[in-house]
């Protein structure tokens, strides 16, 4: 059940001095997956379904915000590794120009390009459909609709200026997403990251697996331990 992995999560938080969760945990399996605030977290999580996690710790008096996905029976189908691998490139490029001097509402502008390119790959939707959108609610929106970063800090979702450029030391979420409710799939992945004074910020959860390959890896090694 959704809520017993809730509940697992709470426990290592405990045991390792954290005060708990930093934000209700999202524990989505399958459709609930695509509902981007669902904490409820009481279905069963079926073999087939992608689980969606969004949880993370609070720990120091400071929030963090974590988002991975993983496939119930241990391997992802072909269908839900297309998705996740046209998610985590998008991620990882979204990682690489969120840098300082920058506005943030141009970052977000830039990453929604870069949804357009993977959306595309994924027939999810048209060259015609971008040339044709609305500019105020662009074509990937459809698929992609909330924002890819969000300062962080005290609070999961910290206080701070769009109308400010962005500065060395701040942090942020980076957490681009791709919700299909007809295809009951959702995936999003998030890392904490810190601006640096010159190139590419640090990203804090870099030693926490979010390759597919290496999720299916630790997890059937665990199955047959």
């Amino acid at each position: 059940m959704e809520y017993e992995i809730e509940a697992e999560l709470m426990h290592e938080f405990l045991r390792n001095r954290s005060k708990g969760f930093a934000y209700t945990p999202i524990i989505g399996s399958g459709k609930s997956a695509c509902v981007l605030h669902y904490i409820e977290n009481n279905n069963e999580c079926k073999n087939g379904e992608v689980i969606l996690m969004d949880f993370a710790a609070e720990y120091g008096n400071y929030a963090s915000d974590l988002t991975r996905c993983v496939p119930v029976g241990g391997r992802f189908t072909e269908r839900q590794r297309d998705v996740y691998n046209s998610v985590l490139p998008c991620k990882k490029r979204s990682r690489k120009i969120i840098n300082s001097g920058r506005l943030l509402v141009d970052y977000h502008t830039e990453v929604g390009k870069l949804m357009e390119e993977e959306l595309v790959g994924l027939k999810l939707i048209s060259t015609d459909d971008i040339k044709n959108q609305d500019p105020n609610w662009p074509a990937y929106k459809k698929y992609f609709m909330h924002g890819t970063s969000h300062f962080i800090g005290l609070d999961t979702h910290d206080v701070g200026l769009w109308t400010e450029p962005i500065e060395a030391g701040m942090v942020f979420t980076v957490e681009p997403g791709i919700y299909i409710p007809a295809e009951q799939l959702g995936i999003r992945l998030e890392d904490d990251v810190v601006v640096q004074p010159k190139g590419e910020p640090f990203n804090l959860m870099k030693n926490i697996p979010i390759e597919a390959e290496e999720i299916e890896e630790l997890m059937n090694a665990k199955v047959h331990a």
